[in-house]
This record gives structure tokens, sequence and C-alpha cells, in this order.
């Protein structure tokens, strides 16, 4: 019978690093100036946006839903551009942005959090199989985006990594999508998912303790190559995607 892991190198990092120390105010500049572009091109979406919450009126949540929220605006910043690693994070900082309680501050460090994470992430199993397959900023952008809301909902290290392997599970997105609308719809549910995974591990739910790099975790399912070195080295202080 097959037992899984008690810990994990990866996931630990990734939940350390999502609760520790704050961005230096270089990251943070940059962090500051990626979402607030994100609000703009929200802001001039115009018929895209209108279209986009048409189709997710079949979710039967009410508007100010935030999980409704980021998937919709997943979804407006996927069709406008290509969607990316930053993606899901911007969409589902954004959506719990409109919290009363959210602070700027707290929004800009949950921002570069998360886009770090997906880019250590995608620089662990990036190859040309993976990109063949899934939708990489959809699969693994919800990754990126919980352990940006595990930072704003103040989790702890440890449901932090309950919420990374919640979202873990649901990580999806088919590259074979890539020239048609669905493709923004996964992009914007990756966000969507990245806030109920957050939330259902702030309410006691659990999951396996190596979600990434374990024996039947995301990378043996999903990956092709594996480089832990990629995601654990200089994490938390040197910071790759904004360089």
């Amino acid at each position: 019978m097959h037992n899984p892991a008690a810990q994990s190198a990866v996931s630990d990092a990734l939940a350390d690093f999502a609760v520790g120390a704050p961005p230096d105010q270089r990251v943070r500049t940059i962090a500051k100036q990626t979402l607030d572009d994100a609000r703009q091109r929200i802001a001039t979406a115009g018929d895209t946006g209108h279209r986009l919450g048409a189709l997710l009126q079949i979710e039967d949540a009410a508007p100010n839903d935030a999980r409704t929220r980021a998937w919709l605006l997943g979804a407006i910043l996927a069709r406008q551009t290509p969607g990316s690693l930053a993606t899901p994070t911007l969409a589902a900082v954004i959506a719990m942005g409109d919290q009363p309680a959210a602070a700027e501050d707290d929004l800009v460090e949950a921002t570069a959090i998360g886009i770090e994470a997906a880019t250590r992430l995608f620089a662990a199993l990036d190859s040309d199989e993976y990109r063949a397959r899934w939708n990489c900023a959809a699969s693994i952008g919800i990754l990126g985006a919980t352990l940006a809301i595990s930072r704003l909902q103040r989790l702890d290290i440890a449901r932090t990594r309950h919420a990374l392997g919640i979202a873990a599970t649901q990580a999806a997105g088919l590259a074979h999508n890539a020239a048609h609308a669905m493709a923004a719809l996964e992009t914007g549910k990756a966000a969507a998912d990245a806030i109920e995974a957050t939330l259902l591990a702030k309410h006691g739910f659990t999951s396996a303790a190596a979600s990434i790099d374990g024996r039947r975790g995301f990378a043996a399912l999903m990956a092709y190559r594996f480089d832990t070195a990629a995601i654990v080295e200089g994490l938390g202080t040197h910071w790759t995607w904004s360089t």
C-alpha cells in the first residue's frame, strides 16, 4: 500500500515563503506596478468583460462573490493577452482586494509572493512535453495564486501547506484550448480555485504533505521533469521573476 510522505521539502519551503518576511522594496515596487497594470487592463476591458461575465452567470453565484469575481477577472486578463503564470495571482488578489479589510501593502506583498512561487514552480518542471499538454498559466498559476491568498488570509504554515495541496488537486487546463475562449476561462478558474483552496484550508480541510513532489503528487502526475532546486534555492532571498 502506498504511504504518502509525511513531509515535503518543496511544500514546506513554499508554505514558509508565503508566511515569511515581506519582499524588499525593489520587489514591492515591481509588484505594485504589475498589480496596477492588471487593474488598468480590467478597467478598460469593455465588451470583453461583459461577454465573459455572461458566460459565468452559470455559476449561480452573487456577482460580488470573491471566487466568481476572481474567475471573471482572470478570464478578462487572459482574454486580452495570452494568460501568463502571473494571471491567476493577479486576478485572485484583485478579487480579494475588494474586501473592506484588504490593505494595499498586503495586496502588493501577496502579488509578489504568488508570482515568484509560480515562476519557480514552472522553472522546476518546464519542458516541451508539459507545454504541449497543459495550460501553463492555469495549471501552475493556481499554485502561486493559492500561496498569495494564503498570505492575505494570514494562514499559518500548516494551513498554507494544506491549501497548496488542495490547489494541486484542482490544477488543470489543456494546451489544446490555446486558440479558443476556453483557455481564458481555464486561467480564470485557476484564480477562483485558488481562493476556494485557501478558504477550505482555513476552515480545517487537509491534504497530503507532499502534494507537489510526492510519489503521486502534482509533478509525478503532470510533469516530465522536476528540479527541486529551482524552487527551494534562494527562495525568499533571490527573486527570480523580478530580475
